[in-house]
């Protein structure tokens, strides 16, 4: 194994220093970055594991079968298969894995024994909700207290479900044109867009990493929102320069770029249509 770093890493896969909570075995949760071109050699799957790709790119080997992995994507493998990551020559691939053997007599997780019952390992673009949980249970690492376990092991319940969620899709049996449909379809823009602004450049990105299509979910927003996913991206891209440039020290142009605007005068436009003033202006009221 080569790291270029080992940003967090609690591992005990060959100890019997394990977590033993009701929804399971937990042995590995580690946040580790592969540096290019290095690789974790093939090895069998002595638990299942799940993996958030972070950043970067990699291939993913699940005994015979190679898939590309890229971040914001996760990756299931179950236990006793042959498994190999190799980071892409671009850049270093930054990811989070979790090692478990899950309990099967937890109510609470049969949703992932029904996922499980169905595949041995799969790739699948995050809803947004295994980045979340997993830096949350990351967390609970550092925590001290009588109550670490118990939170370790909402969140690995949690985790084990979105999983389930994620694989089967969703809403994919739920009638796309009904109003509870657009309202959710609506509602995961809206929490995508929050969280991810500063790195959207297309409406297209939105509507593919939602799996919904360009037009469908362009309307409904309009509807319901009463203004296009483009402006409401525009707005907290603009919002959020605002706040840069009253409590940081970045150039305008600095503060476009990290905002991921077209252009420098694309967004020196829009900002000066929102605010009334251009961001220099705004910077010196």
């Amino acid at each position: 194994m080569e790291f270029s770093s080992r940003v967090f890493l609690y591992d005990y896969l060959v100890s019997d220093n394990k977590i033993v909570i009701p929804a399971g075995e937990l042995f590995q949760v580690s946040e580790l970055s592969v540096i290019r071109g290095g690789e974790i050699a093939e090895h069998v799957q002595q638990c299942d594991e799940i993996t958030y790709a972070v950043s970067g790119s990699a291939k993913f080997y699940s005994d015979d079968h190679v898939e590309d992995v890229s971040g914001g994507q996760i990756h299931f493998i179950k236990k006793g298969m042959k498994h190999k990551i190799v980071a892409s020559e671009n850049s270093n691939f930054r990811y989070i894995c979790i090692g478990f053997n899950a309990n099967q007599d937890c109510a609470d997780i049969k949703a992932f024994f029904k996922m499980r019952d169905k595949t041995d390992w799969f790739v699948k673009n995050d809803d947004g909700s295994i980045k979340r949980l997993t830096e949350l249970l990351l967390n609970e690492f550092y925590m001290e207290d009588e109550q670490k376990n118990i939170m370790i092991n909402l969140y690995l319940s949690q985790i084990l479900i979105s999983v389930a969620r994620i694989y089967r899709g969703n809403i994919s049996y739920i009638d796309k044109k009904s109003t509870s449909t657009s309202n959710y379809a609506v509602y995961k823009a809206l929490r995508y867009i929050d969280r991810e602004y500063m790195y959207i450049t297309s409406v297209k990105n939105v509507a593919k990493e939602l799996s919904y299509s360009e037009y469908y979910l362009s309307h409904a927003f309009s509807e319901k929102v009463g203004m296009s996913i483009k402006e409401y991206i525009t707005k907290k891209k603009l919002q959020a320069a605002a706040g840069m440039l009253k409590t940081t020290n970045l150039g305008i142009n600095e503060i476009s770029d990290y905002l991921n605007f077209s252009t420098q005068h694309t967004f020196r436009q829009a900002f000066k249509r929102m605010y009334m003033m251009s961001p220099s202006e705004y910077r010196t009221k």
